[in-house]
């Protein structure tokens, strides 16, 4: 079953189009509530070593990575400006027939037309790169999604579902909060470097593109580094001084009195 994203009609107008994009960006600041929200509940379960609740609230995060990252490329192929009618109807085609991921691929491949470089290996390797981010933040959490989308939140299954799919299982078992951060990141660095490719492919995208892509892979390397644990022992320290500047408060107030 495909997304509503790839249900495309042939009616598209450059007014339904902003008004494609102005919803999708209420949905996002709605989904960016309810990441905030779910973040905090997972902190809380997380300082109470309260694992169940930690591991369901997870996979709701999931869910909801997912439905912000779709939310996010819809608005990215609606932006004004940015893409041709006729591109658009392209990239919501190659969604339909095939996957979320053939959908960014010819979304690069449709911006990187624009791009004209004296340069022959030029292109070739930013689509390289954008199709390595692709990989890796869109195509590899697509299948975790697919199966907790699917009820499959403790054992994964193949894609017939007639046996388990034990890479996917060790997957679903070692997703966490600061893994599904670093997913979330590496999406909001393509759409941010999509959205200069498309915007202005002749002279921002020239200048910004390498030091705007060396610095998504840095802030996701350094990210990588984090683990969960590293998250805990910063909650419980954010905890600690919270305590301590209460302690404070009331021992100033006190001594008022």
């Amino acid at each position: 079953m495909h997304s509503v994203l790839y249900l495309h009609g042939q009616d598209m107008d450059r007014k339904k189009q902003l008004e494609v994009f102005q919803a999708q960006t209420q949905n996002l600041r709605v989904l960016e509530k309810g990441w905030k929200h779910i973040k905090r509940g997972i902190h809380r379960d997380l300082l109470a070593n309260n694992k169940a609740s930690a591991e369901l609230q997870t996979k709701i995060l999931a869910l909801t990575y997912s439905a912000w990252s779709e939310t996010a490329f819809s608005k990215l192929i609606h932006t004004p400006h940015c893409f041709e009618l006729d591109e658009i109807r392209q990239i919501k085609a190659a969604g339909e027939r095939g996957s979320v991921v053939t959908a960014w691929e010819k979304c690069v491949a449709l911006a990187l037309r624009k791009v004209q470089s004296r340069n022959g290996n030029y292109v070739p390797n930013v689509r390289q790169e954008l199709n390595r981010l692709i990989k890796t933040y869109v195509e590899m959490p697509s299948q975790l999604r697919n199966k907790v989308a699917h009820g499959q939140w403790q054992v994964a299954l193949n894609s017939k579902n007639t046996a388990q799919n034990s890479d996917l299982t060790l997957s679903l078992a070692n997703l966490d909060l600061v893994k599904l951060d670093l997913l979330k990141k590496g999406c909001e660095g393509l759409c941010l470097i999509v959205e200069s490719l498309v915007e202005s492919p002749e002279r921002a995208f020239h200048r910004d593109y390498w030091p705007l892509l060396c610095e998504v892979k840095e802030q996701l390397d350094t990210a990588s580094q984090f683990t969960l644990a590293h998250k805990l022992q910063q909650l419980r320290k954010k905890r600690e001084l919270a305590g301590d500047i209460t302690l404070r408060a009331n021992a100033s107030a006190q001594a008022v009195v």
